[in-house]
Parts: structure tokens; sequence; C-alpha cells
């Protein structure tokens, strides 16, 4: 299968290497010429999790630009960018998108499907998430973290020939696919947990497993989740987890040692999605009239760690 990801951060890496190992014709797109530009030379750079060196590196070959007109067709895009990318990054690859060639979201965050339908038509458009973790390194490289499994389907739930072609495609690259007929019921799950992860597990400066060690931090996730329950339940969501704190503490315990993509982004200098994630949840229960007061302080707090740096200049 020819396949774009668009976006090379490490969520992009590890599906890259896991397809293009596969026999996939992979390329990756993203603005970053000193990332792409180690891609073409080096190919993505894989270091298993179970070493701590960096140099040792298993390169698998893929093809990499940072124009998007440059790809003339394709059997399917991948859009693997962070939430505030999402509609600059579906113009880039736009003149891809038809019938023959869907466009498939792999992101936590609510409202990327909403950005990507006014660019391309909703029926060419597909969602997923995945559980499945890695850190970008330097260069192209990137380590693997997390094994979980990815869930993608179709928006309105059927179990179509095309959605069924790349979860097999998936599943033959390593990749533990899932399609599921409750695909937004299940992101809206992610994120309700991940908003309770991400931005304590940023603010705390910890890996996630020790989030459930101090009974402080547990009631604090806890408040989070419920929060966003209510939210979901108030647009009749169809939540397919009936207990959200049994599935928080699982992803918690099973990413133990994992830094959250939101403090990677902390310490590394750059955005976060702090906006796709607890700032969606206020956004869709103002219009609903509830009150998140945890979450709004959340991302009060995070847009302070973006702004205030180790060593700038506080006034």
């Amino acid at each position: 299968m020819r396949i774009v990801i668009v976006g090379g951060g490490a969520i992009g890496r590890l599906f890259g290497s896991y397809l293009a190992r596969g026999e996939n014709e992979v390329t990756l797109l993203d603005t970053d010429e000193q990332v792409i530009g180690a891609m073409r030379d080096q190919g993505i750079g894989v270091v298993a999790s179970a070493t701590d060196d960096p140099d040792e590196v298993t390169p698998v070959p893929v093809s990499a630009v940072t124009d998007g007109m440059l790809i003339k067709e394709c059997d399917l895009v991948m859009l693997m960018v962070k939430s505030f990318d999402t509609r600059c990054a579906t113009r880039s690859v736009a003149h891809l998108i038809d019938a023959n060639c869907p466009l498939l979201s792999i992101q936590t965050g609510l409202g990327n499907i909403e950005l990507m339908e006014k660019v391309v038509p909703k029926e060419h458009i597909l969602a997923g998430f995945t559980f499945k973790s890695g850190t970008a390194l330097g260069g192209a490289k990137v380590r693997y973290g997390r094994e979980g499994k990815t869930y993608l389907g179709e928006l309105n739930g059927k179990v179509t020939e095309r959605v069924q072609k790349i979860a097999n495609v998936f599943e033959q690259c390593g990749i533990e696919t899932k399609i599921s007929q409750r695909i937004v019921g299940r992101l809206w799950c992610k994120v309700i947990v991940f908003s309770a992860i991400n931005p304590l597990s940023s603010l705390l400066k910890v890996p996630n497993g020790c989030l459930t060690s101090k009974m402080e931090s547990i009631t604090l996730m806890k408040r989070l989740v419920d929060e966003g329950r209510a939210v979901a339940e108030a647009y009749d969501i169809d939540l397919v987890y009936d207990d959200l704190n049994e599935l928080l503490f699982e992803a918690c315990q099973k990413s133990a040692n994992n830094l959250s993509s939101m403090l990677q982004d902390i310490l590394n200098d750059r955005p976060t999605e702090i906006d796709a994630q607890n700032g969606a949840i206020c956004r869709f229960a103002a219009r609903r009239g509830i009150t998140v007061p945890t979450h709004e302080t959340m991302v009060e707090l995070v847009k302070l760690l973006e702004k205030w740096r180790p060593g700038m200049e506080q006034f």
C-alpha cells in the first residue's frame, strides 16, 4: 500500500517504521527540514525500548518530503500531527483525498474531525487513535515505548471494505488494530482519561505511573474524569467504557515509565495540545452550561508552563 504519513514526530516515525518494514511504500511529510533531511539520508532510526543506548539504531528507509504537492498519488493518508496543525496539514494533502484514498486521523483530541471536514468531504475521513507510544529523539530517531492497540473506524459506524483493508495492513505490519463501530465514543473516552493524565504529569514533571502513587493526584485525576464524563453525557456521547476510572488506572500502569506527550512537549519547549484536550472539554462544557473548574485550572496552569520556561525573564 502507498501510504503518506503527515507528521514526522514520535507517532509518525513510530507508525512509519512499522509500515515501511511491512513492505509498504511510505512517505513522511513534515515541514521540519532537519527531520526530513535526516529521514532522506538515514531513514527512520528505530531505538528499541529495551536499550538505553541511542546509538543502537536500526534504520528503516522511507521517502520524505516537506511539500505535499510533490506527492501525486497514494492509497492512504494518515494525519499524525498536533491538533493545532490539523487544518493546515489537511490542506497540504487535500489534493490526494478521494474515494480511493481516505484521510485517517490518528490523533488524541476533540475537534480534529470537524477541522478536517472544512477542507475535505466528510465521507472521505476515517477516525482513529492509538495507545502505542514512542519518544522522538535527535534527527529522525524514535524510541519505541508502550505497546497498545490502535483503533480506527468509519464515522458512521459501518465496517467497510476500506477500513477492513487498512486494519489488515496494520496487523500484517505488527500494529495491533481493532475496528470500532463506536469510534467517536472511544475517542471521547481516551480524551477524558488522558486529559487527566497529561496535564498533571506535565505540572508535576513525573512519569505517568507516579500519578497513581499519591492519594492527592488520584483524587485530582478522578475529579477531571468526572467532569469530562459529565460533559460527554450532556452531548449523549456513546461512552464505550462504563468505568472510566478503571481505564485511567490501566492507562497509568501500562505507561508507568513513560513521559506523557504533553510533558515531552513542555520539556522540549514545544506547544502542547492542551487546547484540544482539556480546552476542548471546557468549550463543550460552556455550550451546555456545565461547570468544569478543574479542567479550566489545568488549562491555565499548562499555558503558564508553556510561557514560563527555566531561565526566561519572569517580568
